[in-house]
């Protein structure tokens, strides 16, 4: 059963990363490794573009590769890497907007006016880790012509999601991202952490129409009748389009990729991550 989203739903998921991280373990001791110096934590930088123009942006530090891992409690591990002591602005063609802190890294503007084409800058002043900035350009909005999401049977003992789609290709060159994920508010933050969700890269050379379609199987999960998956459908730059492509190739989670050693290409300026403007059309379906 395909649902369109509700905008408020979709802010709230995503807030309560901030507002679910109220559990209390411990890392494991890092391991004493002598005669190596230790590296200065960097700013890694986040964004996501709500469709109802909500800006989440998170902050957080880098780590040493022997401080936590997969295995780590994902809790414990955002609260200890989150930065909550930042001043963080964007900055566009017309105005500049002061983002509030939420908690937990996370800095959050409302009804903040995105045009496309439009370049805006990121600011962050950060007491203990410094200033880091970053500068995008908004994308166009891209947006699903059909959408739908069904349970799949494999043959053997698990069940999978099937996910068809359509889009048009807009003018001029561009390249896509598709995302598929159960929404499970009692595993947001291991998500956040080890994402398990499906991620699919496009680039419309490929395409042969101006219409583009095809079915997947989202893995990684066994899905469950009554489940409910969201859909997500963006328009990237080339940078994002890069970054994400090594990402995806290395089978890093994001615990290895905020450790020292993986370097990343990145658009912010005295830190890692990315600062993105793109606006995402989300589906959140019933698997049936």
């Amino acid at each position: 059963m395909r649902a369109r989203y509700n905008y408020k739903f979709i802010s709230v998921w995503f807030l309560g990363v901030a507002c679910s991280l109220l559990v209390s373990s411990c890392l494991p001791d890092p391991l004493e490794v002598k005669g190596i110096k230790s590296i200065k934590p960097q700013i890694v930088v986040s964004s996501q573009i709500i469709p109802d123009q909500t800006l989440l942006v998170m902050l957080t530090k880098s780590f040493g590769a022997l401080e936590a891992s997969e295995d780590s409690d994902p809790q414990e591990v955002l609260r200890q890497i989150a930065v909550d002591d930042a001043l963080v602005t964007v900055t566009g063609p017309t105005q500049t907007d002061t983002l509030v802190s939420i908690g937990y890294g996370l800095y959050g503007g409302v009804f903040i006016p995105l045009e496309p084409g439009a370049e805006y800058t990121l600011n962050v002043n950060s007491t203990s880790l410094g200033k880091v900035t970053a500068t995008t350009t908004v994308k166009p909005g891209v947006t699903f012509e059909d959408v739908n999401a069904y349970l799949y049977f494999d043959g053997f003992d698990d069940t999978l999601a099937q996910v068809d789609y359509m889009f048009k290709d807009l003018p001029e060159k561009n390249y896509y991202m598709v995302n598929a994920t159960e929404v499970e508010w009692d595993e947001l933050q291991e998500d956040l952490l080890n994402p398990s969700g499906y991620s699919r890269l496009l680039d419309d050379n490929d395409f042969t129409d101006e219409y583009y379609a095809e079915s997947f199987l989202v893995f990684r999960r066994e899905f469950e009748k009554g489940d409910t998956i969201a859909v997500y459908l963006s328009n990237i730059d080339k940078a994002y389009y890069d970054f994400v492509k090594l990402r995806l190739d290395n089978r890093f989670s994001f615990v290895e990729y905020l450790s020292e050693p993986i370097n990343y290409p990145t658009n912010v300026e005295g830190g890692k991550g990315f600062f993105n403007l793109y606006i995402p059309d989300i589906e959140l379906i019933v698997l049936e």
